[in-house]
Formats: C-alpha cells, structure tokens, sequence
C-alpha cells in the first residue's frame, strides 16, 4: 500500500510542475556573411508571430508596397523570450539586407524599401497600411516569471554596405517596421 500512495504522489507532482516555455532565437556567429544583392531572413520563435521583407523596384512607374498584417492571440505569453545575432553575423554583405528576429506572442515585424526610377512618385507603405496591421493580445497582466531579452553583438554587420533594416522583438503584441522609399529620378539614364 506505501508503494502505491508514494507512486501517486510522485506522479502528481510531474503533472503540476510545469516546465517554462523557452522561445529563443539565435544567429550564429558568422552566419550569412559576406552576401552581395537581396537578402531577407525571417525567424521566430512562439506564437502566433507575422514577419514580412518586401522590396519593389520599379523602372518605370511607382515602387508600390502594400500589406495587410492581422493578428490575435489567445494565450498568454509565459517563460522566457530572447533574441541574439552573435559574434559576426551578417558582417560583409552589400546590398539590401532585411533581418527580422521575434520570441514571444503575436508580435508583427516589417522591413520594407521602394526604389523608384523616374519621377512619377512613390506608392510606399502609407499610414493607412500601419494602422490596419493590428496585433490583439489577450487582457491582463504577462506573468512575473516572464523573462525577455535581445542581443546585438558589437560586431554584427561589421562592414556591411547598403540598406540594412533589422528588427528584434520579444514579448507579446509588438509591432516593428523599417521602411525606406528611395526615388532617383533622373539618376539613370539609357542610351538610344
């Protein structure tokens, strides 16, 4: 009979001690260096969570981003969350780099860039776009025990030439954008 009532407890204490979730997200050391041109690099952690890289070039006409981002989440945001682009990474690249890095619950990141050719405007992400993008959380207070941390080494994108938009978030219903809108009318010609 004791070795019963023993077994019972101990298997009640495995189901109430919970582990904590742990979302993290880490660029190594040296990762995607040395890139020449495009790149875009998306990594989440968690739930729920919308990234985006958008780019448009046009040569003739408007450069035109649009985007639409809705988010709502249902469960609370607990444990820890962090971030980290370690040692070298990304260092050496040129060109158009876009980096998103979320941990966490229903949070929304955005880099985006217009390049425009010739005079007739830009058609860039508009205030319009930001404010339908919405990220909804559920009411009340983050747990205490909720940790949250982001890390960018002294020497991530050492020498790197160009646009370079980064985001890191962690938590719960952040919203981060980096955009750029870049006309050169008149800085391109062609020949007959």
């Amino acid at each position: 009979m004791k070795i019963y009532i023993a077994l019972a407890i101990c298997s009640l204490s495995i189901l109430t001690s919970q582990p904590r979730a742990e979302n993290r997200v880490d660029l190594g050391s040296q990762a995607l260096s040395n890139i020449r041109g495009s790149m875009g690099v998306n990594m989440v952690a968690g739930n729920n969570n919308q990234q985006g890289n958008l780019s448009a070039i046009a040569i003739s006409g408007p450069a035109v981003i649009q985007f639409n981002q809705q988010n709502q989440s249902t469960t609370n945001l607990s444990g820890k969350q962090s971030v980290a682009i370690l040692g070298q990474a990304l260092s050496h690249n040129q060109g158009l780099v876009g980096i998103n890095q979320g941990a966490g619950e229903a949070n929304q990141q955005l880099n985006a860039f217009a390049l425009s050719l010739d005079d007739s405007g830009m058609g860039v992400v508009t205030d319009i776009n930001l404010s339908t993008s919405v990220a909804k959380t559920p009411s009340g207070k983050v747990p205490a025990t909720t940790t949250t941390s982001i890390y960018l080494d002294d020497n991530a994108l050492t020498g790197s030439k160009g646009v370079i938009q980064v985001n890191q978030v962690t938590g719960q219903g952040n919203q981060a954008v980096n955009m750029v809108s870049l006309p050169l009318a008149g800085a391109v010609t062609v020949s007959p």
